[in-house]
């Protein structure tokens, strides 16, 4: 009887024994794969370091003819997420001016992405965060170029506008309003300068007729020449 019991004991063990075995080896199995499959989507992710230690990690890549735009987007500081945009947005880095961090004091910034509206023209996604939580979220017009003192007032200003001009009417006679809009660079963020804007569309437009693009409203086709005028005084193309 004691003879049997051993056996069986012992039949038992050796059981046990190929089981946790066999369980190891799945283990170790599932281990290299996950590995392998880590490995395999490090190639699909990018990963920008930006100032203040921000950065963001990008994915899910499109090509497009002189820039690239992503779908997967992270944004992360000090290993904290802030925010994920896994939807159809694309966050475009074409342009050498984007990304922009900007300090606001309290340990708040301004972020500024462009973003891919095409057909349209491209606009701002900008990030309000504070101590690495985000607040909220805007948008703003694609800015033309560094920041500059526009008006000479010792205030550094931004400046773009919404959408593409178009021309109508019989011989080209007419085109859209569309406006200029300068942003003040302040200690606390990024601030329409309402003052600004008015008198350098005044000079475009002959009055201002407010902040939006309006199809609705038609002006001249001379005042195009004064637009594109403008927007060399912007980029130091004068």
């Amino acid at each position: 009887m004691r003879k049997q019991l051993f056996i069986l004991m012992a039949a038992l063990a050796i059981l046990v024994s190929c089981n946790q075995v066999k369980k190891d080896e799945n283990k170790q199995a599932d281990n290299v794969e996950k590995i392998e499959i880590d490995q395999d989507l490090s190639s699909y992710f990018k990963t920008i370091d930006l100032d203040f230690d921000f950065k963001v990690i990008l994915g899910q890549e499109e090509g497009f003819e002189n820039s690239k735009a992503y779908t997967y987007f992270k944004l992360v500081r000090n290993s904290n997420t802030i925010y994920i945009d896994s939807s159809l947005t694309e966050y475009d880095f074409g342009n050498d001016l984007f990304p922009i961090v900007l300090p606001i004091g309290d340990n708040s910034f301004e972020l500024f992405f462009e973003i891919n509206n095409r057909p349209n023209k491209n606009y701002l996604k900008r990030f309000f965060v504070k101590k690495n939580k985000l607040v909220r979220q805007d948008k703003l017009p694609v800015f033309e170029a560094e920041s500059k003192d526009i008006n000479n007032d010792g205030i550094k200003e931004y400046a773009g506008f919404w959408d593409y001009s178009q021309i109508w009417g019989e011989k080209d006679k007419f085109t859209v309003y569309n406006p200029i809009l300068y942003y003040s660079v302040t200690k606390t963020g990024l601030q329409l300068d309402s003052i600004l804007t008015r008198e350098r569309n005044e000079l475009i437009y002959g009055q201002f007729y407010g902040f939006s693009f309006n199809e609705r409203n038609e002006q001249p086709i001379s005042t195009i020449a004064k637009f594109e005028k403008e927007l060399n005084l912007i980029t130091n193309k004068l």
